[in-house]
């Protein structure tokens, strides 16, 4: 008979994976079958149906005391070589399976009938496969189906093929070979293995299941893959297979190359080679979608017993003829009764007329399919003074007729007592409103009806006392509109803590003033976390924010002038500091001055003098030509000190107008007028990209000269003179980390002048700027000792600075810092 099931039969959502078993399921008319019509089948065997159908593993159920066998698509291999599907769905167990199967249906009727639980069995069945009969080997595993009372209600029985597919005997050349021939397309996951447990084999589906390539698992042990906790276990039967050669089936979890774990049926076996080498052979199966249901079945059915006997909650259940059929402990403490007592006994039997009287209307409600929900208190057989909520909630069959109620009872005297005491506390809130002078108002949130206060009218403008929200929504600023409504609507949404706060600005609805309004309130929900109304307190606070905007405007007025003097200050500070830094300088300039007066200038002064008495005795036995040849040396030699002092001390003084200085035609001009020198000692000159700064070009003329003369003249005889100068621009955080003196705050040319001369000791990095201070005797090294001191002079007066590093035979090299000025007038 064929059957339009889209018109006609009923849809279940645990057949829909079911494919042809499930669709054959679904037409069959199950009326004169121990299990009666899907629609009336429990909440256990559909779960099981659906998670054996839902499944790609061969896999049947036997159900009920009968041993109904229901089975999924994959088992269909088996029944079709004697012709038993469909016929044997639906069948007692014996009537539907062949011989081949006797010691699995010995084992299913042994589990149900008398308990004796058996966790597999190796069978020998015949198929037929692309047209050929063939027979395999297979392990029949077992699972059983308990209901709450721990009574066996149905057993799994699930089919896995195992040596049908490795032989007894693998020869060492073909271990790999026939797996690969043979395995590689198998819908079960194939791994081999070495007694060790390392893996030499595996097909596509276990790399797929456990997410990890062919060559990573090659590299692997089996106990890696394996869950920790199931391991130990799995060592156990492993090593009794191994040793005593007991295959077994095991169901236990993996961990997948990303973390997550999945459950599979495992069958192992060992296989040994022509060699006599045994190996591991584990076939998996993988049964995460079937453990999940398993587990949220036990889960929802454990947490149905927990909800019944830990609710704090009153939970029973009346018939149709409102007789009391199970309840909870709960119900037995409050009613002081002992197991079934109450149960067969009416409500009207139970609790006594006066009681009965008061719940008959709320059951005539519910007895006609409507929830009913109402507050009473307690009846007298309680025997304590209670006060509950009570929820009826109708039970109907598929037609819609009530067969019974399911009635919830909570205490909520705690809740009832708070209920007064608050109405108790609003006269007092009340009070203390009119002292704080401030409004109240409320909202519905299902009519949008908003209730306020008089002095809340009276603060926004209001013509009344109840109007539509957005009435007085309205009366918000525009600037603060958008925010308030946002925290608003926010306080009612579920999940919220329901508070609400805000301060504004409106206009007042009747003289057009604007007023800063301070609004708190609180969000009222329902037990379904519904927002019912929100109410909350308005104050008027303009005054306060008019005072405070004064308040910061006075001390943002007192903040400006203490800004103002202390920026004058630090100005002041700053032109101290470098008064003093050129004060200091000066002061060392003139103790130079003093020492030269007193000791360079009286040196040639006293040889001048000494000669001059020679000449006037007439008797000191010298030549007077050489006599008065000594007194000319020395009198040039204090002239050209006089001279120098004088090119110093004009230097004290700087000149204050700059102009642009290009430092590579500069340097050009400077080695031109050394061109005899140059030539005479072969000496180079190498500099390029020199900056263009402004300065004072004869005391940068000064400077350089002063460098390029200091380089020609303490060279090695043997050495050929070599000057190299080179020029970077620092920022100024990183110039003033090499100096100890205030710079200005501007960038900074670092111009590096080396040489290859003779060099000096680190000691005299400092005595070489000195006047007059010489490193060197006057017949070997003539001149003054006053260059570098006038280059340093002229580094300062450019605010700048200036140091040199040196090595004895080794060159010198001067670091010159000079600002990155625009043009103008040096900073001082």
């Amino acid at each position: 008979m064929t059957v339009n099931t889209e018109d006609q039969l009923p849809e279940y959502s645990f057949l829909k994976k079911g494919g042809e078993a499930g669709s054959i399921l679904l037409q069959k008319d199950w009326s004169t079958t121990a299990l009666g019509a899907p629609n009336n089948w429990t909440e256990s065997l559909r779960t099981a149906a659906g998670i054996m159908l839902s499944s790609r593993v061969p896999m049947f159920l036997v159900w009920g005391k009968e041993k109904t066998l229901l089975y999924n698509d994959p088992f269909i291999i088996f029944l079709r070589e004697n012709n038993k599907h469909p016929y044997a769905l639906g069948k007692t167990l014996t009537d539907a399976l062949h011989q081949d199967w006797l010691v699995v249906c010995d084992a299913v009727q042994g589990i149900i009938e008398k308990g004796i639980l058996k966790s597999e069995s190796n069978i020998t069945a015949t198929v037929m496969r692309n047209g050929l009969q063939q027979k395999v080997y297979l392990t029949a595993g077992y699972s059983v189906i308990t209901n709450k009372n721990d009574t066996i209600e149905g057993v799994f029985v699930t089919c896995l093929e195992n040596s049908a597919v490795i032989p007894d005997m693998i020869g060492s050349s073909s271990v790999r070979s026939q797996l690969n021939s043979l395995l590689m397309q198998s819908n079960a996951g194939i791994a081999q293995a070495n007694i060790q447990g390392r893996v030499v084999e595996v097909n596509d589906r276990y790399c797929q299941m456990l997410g990890y390539s062919r060559e990573e698992i090659l590299l692997m042990n089996l106990g890696e893959l394996t869950h920790p906790d199931d391991l130990q276990r799995n060592m156990l039967l492993l090593q009794d297979c191994i040793e005593n050669g007991n295959d077994f089936l095991i169901t236990k979890r993996y961990i997948c190359r990303d973390g997550s774990v999945i459950w599979v049926n495992n069958s192992i076996s060992v296989v040994m080679d022509q060699l006599g080498e045994k190996y591991i052979t584990a076939i998996a199966i993988d049964i995460t979608d079937q453990k999940e249901k398993e587990e949220k079945l036990l889960a929802s059915e454990a947490h149905l017993q927990l909800l019944r006997d830990t609710v704090p909650a009153m939970i029973f259940y009346l018939d149709q003829e409102q007789r009391y059929v199970t309840y909870n402990t709960v119900f037995k403490e409050w009613f002081s009764i002992e197991g079934d007592q109450a149960v067969g006994k009416t409500v009207r039997e139970f609790l006594g007329e006066a009681a009965y009287a008061k719940t008959l209307p709320h059951l005539k409600i519910a007895y006609g399919g409507k929830q009913e929900k109402y507050e009473m208190f307690a009846p007298s057989r309680m025997g304590i003074k209670r006060w509950l909520s009570i929820v009826y909630t109708p039970h109907k069959d598929p037609k819609g007729t009530v067969v019974g109620l399911i009635v919830h009872a909570t205490d909520i005297t705690q809740s009832k007592l708070a209920e007064f005491a608050l109405r108790e506390s609003e006269s007092k809130l009340l009070s203390a409103v009119e002292v704080a002078q401030l409004g109240t108002w409320s909202l519905d949130i299902a009519t949008g009806i908003s209730t306020v206060s008089q002095r809340h009218a009276d603060m926004f403008g209001l013509s009344g006392t109840v109007m539509p929200a957005e009435a007085i929504r309205t009366l918000i600023r525009p600037s603060d509109y958008k925010r308030v409504t946002e925290a608003f609507l926010g306080a009612q949404k579920q999940g919220s803590n329901g508070s609400y706060e805000a301060e504004y600005r409106i206009m007042h609805g009747k003289n057009g003033r604007e007023k800063v309004i301070h609004a708190v309130g609180r969000t009222h929900f329902d037990e379904n976390g519904n927002a019912l109304f929100i109410s909350g307190t308005t104050q008027d606070i303009t005054i306060y924010r008019e005072l405070q905007l004064a308040l910061e405007s006075e001390v943002e007025v007192r903040t400006n002038e203490l800004a103002v003097v202390l920026k004058e200050l630090q100005e002041a500070n700053k032109e101290l500091e470098q008064s003093n830094r050129a004060l200091k300088h000066s002061n060392e300039e003139l103790a130079q001055f003093a020492y030269v007066a007193s000791h360079d200038l009286q040196e040639p002064l006293r040889k001048i003098q000494i000669f001059a008495a020679m000449l006037q005795d007439g008797n000191s036995g010298r030549d007077p030509k050489t006599i008065i040849g000594k007194i000319t040396a020395s009198a040039a030699r204090m002239s050209q000190l006089i001279s120098d002092l004088l090119a110093f001390s004009r230097l004290i003084q700087p000149e204050k107008n700059l102009q642009t200085v290009d430092l590579n035609r500069l340097m050009e001009s400077i080695w031109t007028d050394f061109e005899l020198t140059v030539t005479e000692s072969g000496a180079e000159l190498d500099f390029d990209n020199l900056p263009v700064l402004q300065a004072v070009a004869l005391q940068m003329n000064q400077l350089f000269y002063n460098l390029v003369s200091n380089s020609l003249k303490f060279i090695s005889p043997d050495r050929t003179p070599r000057i190299k100068i080179s020029s970077v621009l620092l920022p100024y955080e990183q110039a003033a980390l090499l100096s100890s003196s205030v710079l200005l705050s501007v960038n900074y040319f670092h111009i590096s002048f080396s040489d290859n001369g003779i060099g000096f000791e680190k000691d005299h990095e400092q005595q070489i700027f000195e006047i007059f201070k010489r490193l060197h005797v006057q017949t070997v090294f003539p001149g003054s000792g006053i260059g570098l001191a006038l280059c340093r002079r002229i580094v300062m007066n450019h605010q700048g600075f200036m140091y040199a590093e040196s090595q004895i035979g080794q060159g010198s090299t001067f670091h010159i810092f000079l600002p990155d000025l625009p043009a103008g007038e040096i900073q001082y």
